[in-house]
């Protein structure tokens, strides 16, 4: 999840003028789930496709019956179990879309049991999944995507009581023309096959990340499969403030119900599964004891970057923000370091290198996001592309040359 310093300022206007507005708001067009009823509420015609990412799945027998499968049909999966968590960071997603090419490239890309996506990262998972055939597409949309293909910026929104200063009509059309029935078709069949593919989001009511099952809804056969998928895709990468957050209607015993998520970044920057999961268990139950390995790419710079901050209220919140995020996504890896060490898998971690010096004018500069494309296409490439730990981050900033952006 990350602002650039402009949305700031426009957000920040609109709170100021929602405040001296005499905060008007807009009800929701259904209520949500009493705190009593909410966990049992359900995506009306779907079943088994979502779980708290907090806590062990009620379905996972049947995930574990899914990755028996998976070792019956494709034996080399006995020998070896890779996962990819593709982390939050907004345009810094080139990052990852430049690797993945480089990765492919290299020939040493391996066809992952389970794919992650937070915010960003959840516009390339679908795509990562699927293999590398489709990494053109992930260039396409880091390389060649401009601002106002994404979102367009409304704040007067905000003085009437809108959920958000912006509009993400663009980024919904992106998603509805690439996210089609034969593209989820295809995710159906992996899925079939024992992998799976997981985008998180934030349910804001509840204050708890969600994980949503994308395999499981593309080979649900449901007529609203494709459209529920690009929806969860849409709100994992909904910035609060800026992107609105995007409902879900859901049913309890029967009633209506809405549901909003935003942006998995609220909650995590980055996932593999919930740690209450023993991934030892769960190899003991199937008899296997392959190769495990967390490929992990964050899309930010994960060391502190030293810039001197003005005294505006914009500076100070952008800042602050900025090292929550940094912060926030540092304990995230730490967290997925101490959970790979405890089920046995190897760690390989890639990220922003700190010497990436190209500024930010913008949200989505395509100068910007040109630029770390090749940065990460030419880390995939080099000989150090994979660190292998994640402990020993840098406790000195180094200056900012040249960004200027909330990293």
């Amino acid at each position: 999840m990350m602002l650039q310093r402009l949305s700031m300022r426009v957000l920040l206007m609109g709170l100021l003028g929602w405040s001296l507005g005499g905060c008007v708001s807009i009800s929701r067009e259904s209520i949500a789930p009493a705190p009593t009823q909410y966990e049992q509420a359900h995506v009306v015609g779907f079943k088994d496709i979502r779980f708290w990412g907090d806590e062990i799945p009620p379905y996972l027998d049947k995930m574990i019956a899914q990755k028996r499968q998976m070792y019956l049909t494709n034996n080399a999966s006995r020998q070896r179990i890779d996962i990819l968590a593709l982390s939050g960071g907004s345009e810094d997603g080139a990052y990852s879309a430049g690797f993945l090419k480089g990765w492919s490239k290299r020939g040493n890309r391996p066809e992952f049991a389970v794919v992650t996506g937070i915010s960003t990262g959840a516009l390339i998972a679908p795509f990562a999944f699927l293999g590398s055939r489709h990494d053109e597409t992930i260039k396409r949309f880091y390389t060649e995507t401009h601002p106002q293909n994404i979102f367009s910026l409304s704040p007067l929104t905000a003085l009437f009581g809108g959920s958000a200063l912006g509009d993400t009509s663009p980024l919904r059309r992106i998603i509805r023309d690439e996210i089609n029935d034969e593209l989820v078709a295809a995710i159906a069949r992996e899925s079939r096959r024992g992998r799976m593919l997981f985008i998180g989001t934030t349910n804001l009511d509840a204050q708890r990340p969600v994980t949503w099952d994308i395999g499981s809804i593309a080979a649900s056969g449901h007529p609203h499969a494709v459209k529920l998928i690009g929806d969860i895709i849409l709100a994992s990468a909904a910035i609060p403030g800026i992107f609105p957050p995007v409902s879900f209607d859901v049913r309890v015993t029967g009633k209506p119900y809405q549901e909003l998520h935003v942006d998995g970044g609220v909650t995590n920057q980055i996932f593999v599964y919930p740690t209450a999961v023993d991934a030892r268990e769960i190899d003991q139950q199937l008899g296997v004891k392959p190769h495990k390995t967390f490929w992990l790419i964050r899309n930010t710079k994960i060391d502190p970057v030293y810039e001197a901050v003005g005294w505006g209220v914009a500076d100070i919140v952008e800042r602050s923000i900025s090292t929550m995020t940094k912060y926030q996504g540092r304990g995230d890896l730490m967290m997925l370091e101490n959970l790979a060490r405890r089920d046995n898998f190897d760690l390989r971690l890639t990220y922003v290198p700190q010497n990436f010096d190209t500024p930010l004018k913008g949200m989505f500069d395509p100068i910007y996001m040109k630029d770390l494309y090749q940065v990460g296409y030419r880390a995939a490439l080099s000989d150090d592309a994979w660190k292998k730990q994640v402990s020993g981050f840098s406790a000195r900033p180094q200056e900012n040359v040249g960004h200027k952006g909330i990293r």
